[in-house]
């Protein structure tokens, strides 16, 4: 009997480790890696060490397509503030030790079904303007370096050398500030990409809106207009905008989309997190305790507090409207408290809460890559909903 209950255990034991085996993890630890002649080619974080990249090799099918995912993390809008961050992942890549591949970047088939065998990329943002300064300043007190655009430079051309420049599917996304990138380095990046079959772009959360006519719009173009300045990038700016507008306003979405070329999705909640929390009450405000307390308890926002996030949300959907100029185009905009999802399991997945059309995110936006299907799916919703 004895016998026959381990000879039991035993067989579940190696039931269990099989399935194990048949089962990648949903993550991925993934070390750093330089760019090639990084000081050389100026190619360096605020601090002067090198720009860089965490990389997952393809395998199979996936071998040939390649997903760059741009790391996000706001911006530096003075040089004080910048100094601050040469010391953390913002500013150094001294700190970038293992990246975990997780959501979009997951190897696992179960959560990543379109793209977990693919070639993909996670590159560190450190340098604080989307990827796009070419400039330093050099006292008072340390120097600092703004070299966004020579390292998305670097990171490309190194790995062009690895390959990516013969294949058949591409993708330049990012989170957040490196979503806007992603939307500001779309034509040029599939420039670089001749002989690839599909070459489109996604932006995840990285749709960040002027709002003209909701309050404190003059703080949110303050923001990026000295972002532009100190940064050096107003030459580094798609002339399609800046020959039409003031360079200043060349930072916002709405301003953009509407002349890029190359297939663009636009990932998003109109009630972005970060817009919500950052952009609409400064943080000098008199009003910002009530409004942290606010948003810390939607059900205990003033009338006043709500009639805010409505105007916004009104704004943000005249915004990204601009994209439907694009006819090759996409969108997933819902209504969730959230910021940047695509790099989260419990939203990147086929059991995500976050659906519209009754599609998750992944499928939409796959439907959409793989051209099986045109989506434009927003939400109804004038206000926050609860996704979670």
């Amino acid at each position: 009997m004895f016998k026959m209950h381990c000879m039991i255990i035993a067989l579940i034991v190696a039931c269990l480790l099989a399935v194990a085996a048949q089962r990648v993890s949903s993550f991925e630890l993934v070390p750093f890696t330089e760019v090639t002649n990084a000081t050389e080619r100026r190619a360096v974080c605020m601090d002067g060490s090198p720009g860089g990249y965490h990389y997952s090799v393809g395998s199979g099918y996936g071998a040939k397509n390649w997903l760059l995912y741009l790391m996000g993390g706001g911006w530096c809008a003075d040089i004080a503030t910048c100094q601050t961050y040469l010391n953390e992942i913002r500013g150094s890549s001294r700190f970038a030790g293992m990246a975990n591949f997780t959501g979009i970047l997951s190897p696992d088939k179960h959560v990543n079904p379109d793209f977990y065998n693919w070639n993909r990329i996670y590159v560190v943002y450190c340098d604080q303007s989307s990827f796009l300064g070419d400039s330093e300043v050099d006292g008072p007190g340390p120097k600092v370096q703004f070299r966004g655009s020579k390292i998305f430079d670097a990171v490309v051309e190194d790995l062009l050398a690895k390959g990516m420049g013969v294949g058949d599917n591409a993708i330049l996304s990012g989170r957040s500030a490196g979503a806007l990138a992603a939307i500001l380095h779309c034509d040029d990046f599939r420039a670089r990409l001749p002989n690839i079959c599909r070459v489109k772009c996604l932006s995840d959360a990285g749709f960040f809106i002027r709002a003209e006519n909701v309050p404190n719009a003059d703080y949110r173009e303050q923001m990026f207009a000295s972002t532009i300045m100190l940064h050096n990038i107003s030459g580094l700016l798609p002339a399609t905008c800046t020959q039409r507008i003031d360079p200043s306003l060349c930072l916002f979405p709405e301003n953009l989309v509407g002349d890029i070329q190359t297939p663009l999705f636009i990932l998003n909640s109109a009630f972005d997190y970060y817009q919500v929390e950052y952009h609409l009450v400064p943080k000098s405000s008199p009003d910002r305790i009530g409004w942290n307390m606010c948003l810390n308890n939607l059900s205990i926002c003033t009338a006043a507090d709500k009639r805010l996030i409505i105007d916004f949300g009104d704004a943000f959907f005249k915004g990204v409207r601009q994209i439907l100029k694009n006819p090759s185009g996409g969108m997933f905009i819902d209504a969730c408290f959230v910021h940047s999802v695509a790099w989260v399991e419990r939203y990147w997945s086929p059991n995500s809460t976050i659906k519209l059309g009754n599609l998750t995110i992944l499928e939409a936006f796959a439907n959409w890559y793989f051209d099986r299907d045109s989506v434009t799916l927003v939400t109804s919703s004038n206000y926050i909903e609860n996704c979670y």
